[in-house]
C-alpha cells in the first residue's frame, strides 16, 4: 500500500492532445504529489516499434528499451507507468525491468482491445482496465495482476473558461464520426443551434478540436450529447461523460446499468431511450434552462467530489503492495 509519493517513469502518447485520457491521468499523477519523469511518445516516435502496425489502444506495440535506459537509469524508478496505446515492452526487457522496478500497464480501450491486450496483459506487474466486462475476462484467464480502473478527470477541467461565439451553441456533439451518429448529428443541426465537433463526419461540422479549442468548444455550449457505444459495438462508460460534466455542462446519455455506478439519471445528468426521446428532452431543457443548469451543477460537483484521476490513482496505488525490487537500478546490466 501506498505511503508517500514515488518516483515514476510516465511513458505515454499524447494522440488527442492535452486533454487527451493519457495526459489527464500524468496530470493526476502529478497532483498526488509523485516525482514523474515524463517520456512522450507523440515527440519521440522513434521509441516506438510497431511491427504488427498496431493502433487505437490495440496492442502489442513496443517500447525500445535501448532508446531510453540512459534516462530511466538516471531517473531511478519506484514504478513504470505505461498507459495505454497498446504499449509494452518486449518480454525479455519486461522480465529484466521488473527486477528494479513496478511495471505498472494501462489500458483504456477495453473491451474493443481485449483480444489483443489479453495476450500480453499478465507480463506487467499490474493491470489496470476501463472495463467491467473486460476486468471479469481477465480474471477469467488467471490475470490476477488486473484491477478496475474507471476514468476520471483531472482538475484542469474544473477551470472556467469564457464562451466562444465561433463555437456558441445550445447543444453539440463533440466525438469522431461513426455510422450510428449520423442520423441524430443530422437532426439536431436542423432541429436546433448545434455544432458537430471531431474527425471524418460525412456532413459539415466544425472538424476536430484539441487542447484550448476543446475547453472553448465545451463551454461554449450548454448541452452535450453523449454516444456509449464503442467502435466494436460494447456499451460502457466513456471519458467524455466526466469531461462534460467536469465543466458543467447537462449531458445526455443512453439509459444503461453502468452509468448508474458513476451519475443519477435525472438528477445529475439526463437520459434518452431513442432519438426522439432525446430531441424530445433537448427542446425542453432548452425551454428550461433553470432546470438544466440545476442538472448540470449537481453532475458537475458528483465528478468533483468522486470521479477525478487523484482519486483514481490513488485508489488504485491503495489496491497493492508495491514489491520491493530485489535489485538496484545501479546494478543493471
Amino acid at each position: 500500500m501506498l505511503t508517500s509519493p514515488l518516483r515514476i517513469a510516465f511513458i505515454g502518447r499524447y494522440t488527442e492532445g492535452q486533454t487527451g485520457i493519457v495526459r489527464s491521468i500524468y496530470m493526476g499523477l502529478l497532483e498526488n504529489g509523485h516525482e514523474v519523469h515524463e517520456i512522450n511518445l507523440s515527440k519521440r516516435l522513434k521509441i516506438i516499434f510497431n511491427p504488427y502496425r498496431n493502433f487505437g489502444g490495440f496492442g502489442p506495440v513496443y517500447i525500445k528499451w535501448e532508446m531510453i535506459r540512459d534516462e530511466v537509469l538516471s531517473f531511478k524508478p519506484d514504478v513504470i507507468f505505461i498507459c495505454a496505446g497498446g504499449l509494452t515492452f518486449k518480454p525479455s526487457t519486461m522480465d529484466k525491468l521488473k527486477k528494479y522496478s513496478t511495471v505498472i500497464g494501462v489500458t483504456l480501450s477495453d473491451p474493443d482491445v481485449f483480444p489483443s491486450v489479453s495476450k500480453f496483459a499478465s507480463e506487467f506487474d499490474i493491470h489496470t482496465t476501463n472495463s467491467p466486462l473486460s476486468y471479469e475476462e481477465y480474471k477469467k484467464l488467471g490475470m490476477d495482476n488486473t484491477f478496475y480502473m474507471p476514468f476520471g478527470i483531472d482538475s484542469r477541467f474544473f477551470q472556467s473558461r469564457e464562451p466562444d461565439e465561433k463555437y456558441q451553441s445550445d447543444v453539440s456533439i463533440i466525438g469522431h464520426y461513426r455510422p450510428y451518429r449520423l442520423e441524430i448529428a443530422k437532426e439536431l443541426l436542423q432541429r436546433f443551434e448545434a455544432k458537430i465537433f471531431g474527425r471524418g463526419w460525412p456532413i459539415p461540422t466544425e472538424g476536430p478540436v484539441y487542447d484550448e479549442e476543446w475547453f472553448k468548444a465545451m463551454y461554449s455550449t450548454n448541452i452535450i450529447i453523449n454516444f456509449p457505444t464503442t467502435g466494436a459495438g460494447y456499451t460502457n462508460v466513456k471519458v467524455g461523460v466526466f469531461e462534460a460534466a467536469a465543466t458543467g455542462r447537462l449531458i445526455l446519455t443512453e439509459y444503461f446499468e453502468e452509468m448508474e455506478n458513476f451519475f443519477e439519471y435525472d438528477k445529475e445528468i439526463v437520459g434518452y431511450k431513442d432519438k426522439d426521446d432525446l430531441m424530445s428532452k433537448i427542446d425542453y431543457y432548452i425551454k428550461h434552462p433553470v432546470e438544466a443548469r440545476k442538472i448540470a451543477l449537481a453532475g458537475q460537483k458528483r465528478c468533483m467530489e468522486h470521479h477525478t484521476w487523484k482519486m483514481r490513482l490513488q485508489h488504485l496505488f491503495q489496491s497493492f503492495t508495491l514489491k520491493d525490487p530485489s535489485l538496484k537500478w545501479e546494478e543493471i546490466d
